[in-house]
Formats: structure tokens, sequence, C-alpha cells
């Protein structure tokens, strides 16, 4: 269940220059625009991109309180496949709220298996997803994931199709069934990629004994979606996007035109919009295509009106298809 925001409130809290955040007091200087007028009018703060936020650290988001009373905070990257990692944070509350709570309402909604041995390949950090992977399952389920690190931002470093670039993704690929040869596993959770090749190597045996499969980290098809449904057919499938700024959303279908995602978090602004190449920015209707962007009202971060790299469909309750332009179905996501 989304817990109520104050919007109002966080605003001014981020803005107000008794209480504000270094990054908020120094932007609107330069924007030259009154903290009052974002209070009333978010929507009206020119667009953001992630390169504004690479030149700080956490204790330049947090607004005065938070910095003096410092609770624990949990701390993120974004992928770093498109420049300089971002550095961002979450309180305890709003971490739940952006990546735990959501997956597991979700998986609860379509009988996805929480409990039982789950084993993960994908990077442990300084990415968030697999911080929210642990806190998962230590409310849900009780035991660890079984895990395989990966790298990505290694792995980018390796010319695409290079021996190096093969030769570190088989070892990827032997330890987890390395795992698997010793150890029952009940849920896979990976990049397409890599449920992919595990779709091709393991025996019909153990692709029927895999209950549930949840996929993060890439852009997938929804054609791709279904024949790794069919290849692992006792599992309940399930994909998750976001950012790890922001928080994940939840497919909720697929269909031909791709996965669908939601949010129902009051935390987040979730918007498709076009016209950000010159002109006045537009929201799309649903059924058209355009760039993403999303605010976020969080006590420790504010974000306004932020452009993703990543383009989708707009639905009548989120969004579908997302995905690189640029990269096709091989761009990398941050979730």
């Amino acid at each position: 269940m989304s817990v109520p925001i104050d919007t109002e409130a966080i605003l001014r809290l981020h803005t107000c220059p008794e209480t504000g955040s270094r990054f908020w007091t120094e932007r609107l200087e330069r924007l030259g625009i009154p903290w009052q007028d974002v209070v009333t009018h978010p929507e009206a703060v020119p667009p953001m991109a992630a390169e504004e936020l690479r030149p700080y650290g956490i204790e330049d988001f947090l607004p005065v309180p938070l910095r003096s009373g410092r609770p624990y905070l949990v701390t993120g990257e974004t992928s770093g496949f498109s420049g300089q990692p971002v550095l961002t944070c979450f309180t305890e509350r709003e971490f739940h709220a952006g990546f735990v709570t959501p997956f597991v309402e979700q998986a609860r909604a379509v009988g996805f298996p929480l409990a039982g041995n789950w084993l993960w390949a994908g990077p442990t950090g300084p990415h968030i997803v697999g911080k929210a992977l642990r806190e998962i399952l230590r409310t849900t389920a009780g035991t660890d994931a079984f895990a395989v690190d990966f790298d990505p931002r290694w792995f980018k470093k390796q010319a695409r199709g290079s021996l190096s670039a093969r030769r570190y993704f088989q070892h990827i690929l032997d330890q987890i069934e390395d795992i698997l040869s010793r150890q029952p596993i009940d849920v896979l959770y990976a990049t397409p990629p890599v449920v992919k090749a595990l779709a091709e190597s393991l025996p019909a045996r153990r692709r029927e004994s895999i209950g549930g499969v949840h996929y993060a980290g890439m852009a997938m098809s929804a054609a791709e979606y279904l024949r790794l449904r069919d290849t692992f057919p006792n599992a309940v499938h399930m994909s998750g996007y976001g950012n790890s700024l922001l928080g994940m959303f939840p497919e909720t279908s697929v269909s031909d035109q791709g996965i669908a995602y939601r949010t129902v978090s009051r935390r987040l602004d979730l918007r498709v919009v076009t016209g950000h190449d010159g002109g006045a920015l537009r929201e799309c209707e649903p059924g058209e295509e355009g760039t993403i962007m999303v605010s976020r009202y969080d006590e420790s971060v504010l974000l306004l009106n932020l452009l993703l790299e990543d383009v989708a469909i707009r639905t009548e309750d989120g969004i579908c298809n997302p995905h690189r332009p640029h990269h096709g179905f091989e761009g990398k996501l941050l979730y």
C-alpha cells in the first residue's frame, strides 16, 4: 500500500533557504526561480538531466534537517553506462517504498514465489538492485539469495563479442551452473541475456524445476519474453523496470506492443513527454511514444522533471515497452 506523501511539504523542505539542500539552492539561483514558485508550481521547473546530478555527493541532496540529524541511509549509484554514475540515497522507509514494497505486492498479486531458494546473478554493489533483493528476501523468505556477482561496468568495458567479453560471461554462467548442480533453486533473478543463456544450456528437468523468474537490468522485447516463458514452463515470470535514482516499477501485462509497467507510489510522478528537443514539453496521449520523465518526492532527495534516456509508450496507468532508442533492446536500463 502506498504511503501518503505531502508533496508541498517535500518541495518546501528542499527549496526553502532555511532548510533546503545545496543542490536545490544552487539550481534555483542559477535558474533565477523563487523557491516559492517551485512549491506552488513544480511542473514549471525546467526539465533536468542526469548530467546535472553527476558532480554532487549525497550530502548535497539532503535538506538541512536530514543532513544535521543524519539517519541511516541506503546509498546507491546509477549504472554508469551513459557517463559518470550519479550518487543517491534513501531513508529506510523510502527504500522500502521504492524498491521492496512494489516488488512484494506485485509478486503476491501474481503468485510469484517469495519463499524458497533464490539464485541472483547481478551486481551486489554499488547498484541498488542487489541491496533491494537482499531486503526483499530478509522480510519475506528468510533465506538470503545464492549469488553470482556480475559486474556490468567491467563487462561493458570489453569490446562487444571479444574473447574477454565471452570469457567473462561464460565465467558467470559456469558459477550459476555449479550452484544449480548442487543446490535446489526455486527462483532465478537475472538479466534477460543471462536467463536466455541458461534457457539454452540447462537440461529440461532443471528448467522445469524453476518456480519463478524475475528479469531486471536490461530491456527485453515481448517476443523474447514469451519465448523465455515457454522455456521455463512451470515458472511465474515477472519483469521489473526502474531506475536506481527512483525505484522499481513492476510489470502489469505483456502484449504485442511490449511489456507494460506502472507505479502506484505517490513518491513518484511518472510521465511520458515529447518536444524536449527544442519545443515546449507536451505530455503524450495514451498510445503515443515519448521520453520518460519522472519526479521523485522524498525527504532525502527531491528530483523534479528528470528526463530519462529511455522512451516508452504511455498507457492509461503507466508505460509500455521502455527501452533506449539508440540501443534497441540491448540498452542498459538502470534498475
